[in-house]
């Protein structure tokens, strides 16, 4: 395995962040830290991508150990993530717990984007009776669609473009004993589930957001909800005027860092 990383600004990430993420999918991470860059990371079995990268934008290129996941994970963030009174994520099994551990795939829960999320999810989902359905655009790890699974969803519909963040997920479901979901490998942007869907959750960046919601609109069961983030603060009037443009309303906007989460509804047509 082998990893090319670099310290990047703010500027940069913006520019850069979404086509890196169509390129790599969940083989790409973003770490934060007070008081520090943003630092990029994209993890690859081959030297082919992240010397492409390195002639492309610079950083340096590491070759990771055999052992390197297990060093990763003891060096993780070991305290449960508690979601509400219903739910909490950790590296370990337990009571009403999410164990998902440290792997290439995004979305542990340690990022704030996926907390924010989380979050959403336990609460809008309290007052609706066992059976609702949800949609999880770009999965990652499948912590969100896992967290549906566990909150009461009878249906969930996964979609990840990068086959192994996937195959990571999918493993991940049966460990969790989350056997109701469906995995698909596939483009968020093009992928058309059938029927519709009480929630549906996307933590993706935001040009992928603005452009996936005309497609995942429709998908929308009535009073049903969407739960975006992925954003940075610098652009969440791009997405609050992307979501007023398809009929939207932002009924909550969370911020944490430099980050954003979004519950957002169908604008309700006066009578």
């Amino acid at each position: 395995m082998h990893l090319w990383r670099k310290q990047v600004t703010d500027d940069w990430l913006r520019a850069h962040s979404d086509a890196l993420m169509l390129r790599y999918g969940g083989a790409l991470a973003i770490v934060e830290q007070p008081g520090k860059r943003p630092l990029i990371q994209v993890v690859s079995e081959a030297r082919r991508d992240p010397a492409e990268l390195q002639r492309e934008f610079g950083g340096k290129i590491e070759k990771l150990r055999t052992d390197w996941l297990r060093q990763f994970t003891q060096q993780s963030r070991s305290r449960p993530l508690r979601i509400g009174a219903r739910l909490r994520v950790s590296r370990t099994k337990g009571p009403n717990t999410i164990a998902i551990p440290a792997e290439a795939a995004f979305g542990t829960g340690d990022h704030a984007t996926t907390a924010m999320c989380l979050r959403m999810l336990e609460r809008v989902t309290r007052p609706l009776p066992p059976g609702w359905s949800m949609l999880d655009a770009g999965t990652g790890s499948g912590i969100l669609a896992i967290a549906g699974s566990r909150l009461g969803a009878a249906r969930v519909v996964a979609i990840e473009n990068d086959p192994l963040a996937c195959s990571v997920a999918r493993r991940n479901a049966r460990s969790n004993r989350a056997l109701n979901i469906e995995f698909r490998v596939g483009d968020v942007l093009k992928e058309k589930p059938r029927g519709k869907f009480d929630i549906v959750t996307a933590n993706l960046f935001s040009e992928i957001l603005i452009s996936g919601l005309p497609l995942w609109l429709p998908r929308v069961a009535r009073d049903g909800w969407l739960i975006l983030s992925g954003v940075l603060r610098s652009q969440e009037r791009s997405l609050t005027t992307a979501l007023h443009r398809n009929g939207c309303r932002a009924a909550e906007i969370k911020r944490r860092g430099k980050w954003i989460a979004v519950l957002a509804a169908r604008t309700r047509k006066r009578s």
